[in-house]
């Protein structure tokens, strides 16, 4: 971490802005600081909000596995003491164990970095667990970070915006707490420290550390994209001090592909994408995401939107021969991602919703 890349304030957080009460202590600081920013936060604070005109036999199968999340995301889940006798095993045979139980357990992909400080948050910023307030300052000094990756069901994410496509998001982020979670118990019960990093609890943040460890690249849309799963996959961490070896960051062509596609900020409805040029955000080169517009059409919709996941070449369909070959081949070659840039909007033309599963109901907000 340098002054060029300063660590990032959850407070700052779309999330967390999006859960600030007027007349609080909270809200009164924060929009003293960030003046700039309350109208656009009001507005969006303003909307339906999300699970607006769901179904509640629907919408339940979103917050079941999100209560459930909260539970595991309490500090003395995520975190706790690791056991006072070590296990003592080469580093070759702890990353060997690691990799191979995480797999086990659920993970697709994993992969493993050296933690960098930048992508430790600075402030606590979700007002969610009372032993773990708002504002207080995030001291996460383990060495590695343990990415874990999820695939999703594209043809269910292929249904955003509808309720369907949030379903989904629901279950693989369940799945990735669970994982992050027992995972992070077992190395503390082999002697070291550990802390799960997922959906209801994050110290860091998940995308760059990923990046970090080679899982994959970060995209025009901001989300990761791996050659395996396109950006169709959700991502927990486990960081740790447990010795480990480290892979490498890669690249398998997606900076060159998201310069020339744009099609996930065409078919993004807020806007929120950029079709522009890549700009500097606390010392790194990337397209931003306009994080207010991006949440206001959630709230407006009363989803997670899911578009730009769903329009993505490289994430659909990941399980068709052909797919695997194109893809394989846009990781090594400009001519073949500007062949896959072509072919796929020939094949499947532009975004449009897949029919949800009959076993969902109608848009409606019944109760």
């Amino acid at each position: 971490m340098t002054e060029s890349n300063p660590r990032y304030d959850q407070r700052d957080n779309i999330f967390s802005r999006e859960n600030l009460v007027k007349g609080t202590p909270e809200y009164e600081e924060f929009y003293q600081r960030h003046p700039d920013w309350l109208e656009d936060d009001e507005y969006l604070r303003s909307q339906p909000g999300f699970g607006f005109n769901i179904h509640r036999a629907d919408m339940s199968m979103f917050d079941s596995p999100a209560w459930l999340m909260r539970h595991i995301g309490e500090p003395d889940i995520v975190d706790g003491q690791p056991a006072e006798n070590r296990v003592e095993l080469s580093i070759e045979r702890l990353t060997e164990k690691i990799r191979k139980y995480a797999r086990h357990l659920g993970a697709d992909l994993i992969k493993i970095g050296k933690l960098d400080q930048a992508f430790v948050y600075s402030h606590r910023g979700r007002k969610i667990y009372e032993n773990d307030p708002y504002g207080s300052p995030i001291e996460l000094q383990h060495r590695y970070a343990i990415s874990l990756g999820f695939k999703e069901d594209v043809d269910l994410v292929r249904t955003a915006p509808y309720p369907s496509e949030m379903i989904e998001t629901g279950r693989v982020y369940l799945l990735s707490a669970i994982v992050s979670v027992v995972l992070a118990q077992y190395i503390r019960m082999l002697g070291y420290p550990a802390r799960a990093h997922h959906f209801r609890n994050y110290q860091i943040l998940p995308v760059p550390v990923a990046v970090d460890a080679g899982m994959g690249e970060l995209g025009r849309c901001g989300f990761l994209i791996t050659k395996e799963f396109g950006n169709c996959l959700r991502l927990s961490t486990v960081t740790t001090d447990m010795p480990l070896e480290c892979d490498s960051p890669i690249d398998i062509g997606v900076q060159d592909f998201c310069n020339m596609c744009k099609l996930c900020a065409d078919v993004c409805p807020s806007g929120a994408i950029s079709a522009g040029e890549k700009v500097m955000v606390r010392g790194f080169e990337k397209w931003q995401i306009d994080d207010v517009k991006c949440l206001t059409y959630w709230n407006k919709v009363g989803t997670d939107c899911g578009m730009c996941i769903g329009s993505c070449p490289w994430s659909l369909p990941p399980d068709k021969w052909w797919h695997k070959i194109s893809t394989k081949m846009a990781t090594r070659s400009h001519l073949a991602r500007v062949v896959l840039l072509r072919l796929y909007p020939l094949l499947f033309g532009r975004y449009k919703p897949h029919r949800s599963p009959d076993w969902f109901e109608p848009r409606g907000n019944q109760v």
